[in-house]
């Protein structure tokens, strides 16, 4: 399949659609962000699942979802898990927020760049979504705590729920391929 927005190939190319869309991504990331699932050894939130796969589905869309939640987020709409502000800025946690914009850039230039999608490359894109997430997440909280603290509490508690969210999103987004190339 060339690179269309699976989105678009589900919704159309409607000009209010795409809108409405990001304004669905701020929503999901805002209501996921809320939702804390017990998970061993830490709960964990679906906000990064939802990254993934907003990004993956809308492409660029995507992508203006995760910038301006964070936008909206920081100017003081209480989005975050812990509400939102300008104090953010300063959060050792807001590395991780930052971090899901850079992911959500990655994953969506790298889906779309008139190339076939297939499994692999599905994977490769989430996976280093992930990646940028997690770097620099870890790397502003080491401001704060120090690259080993943070590694160790920023990192590795949270690695097998990260792996499973981001196999539930490359399957999800490969099912809906597979699923559109059929028709």
């Amino acid at each position: 399949m060339k690179n269309k927005l699976i989105s678009e190939e589900i919704f159309g190319k409607q000009f209010f659609s795409k809108y409405y869309l990001v304004i669905l991504g701020i929503i999901l990331l805002t209501v996921t962000s809320k939702i804390s699932v017990p998970f061993f050894p830490i709960s964990m939130t679906m906000q990064t699942l939802v990254v993934y796969f907003i990004s993956s589905f809308m492409g660029i869309f995507g992508f203006y979802s995760v910038l301006i939640y964070l936008i909206l987020g920081t100017l003081g709409l209480p989005l975050f898990t812990d509400g939102g502000g300008l104090e953010y800025l300063v959060s050792p946690m807001y590395g991780f927020l930052y971090g899901m914009v850079i992911a959500s850039f990655v994953i969506s230039h790298m889906l779309y760049k008139n190339h076939k999608n297939s499994l692999t490359k599905i994977s490769v894109a989430i996976f280093s979504g992930a990646f940028a997430t997690y770097f620099f997440g870890v790397c502003h909280l080491s401001f704060f705590i120090g690259f080993k603290e943070a590694f160790i509490t920023g990192f590795l508690p949270l690695i097998f729920s990260e792996i499973l969210k981001i196999i539930l999103a490359i399957l999800i987004i490969y099912g809906l391929l597979l699923k559109i190339n059929k028709k």
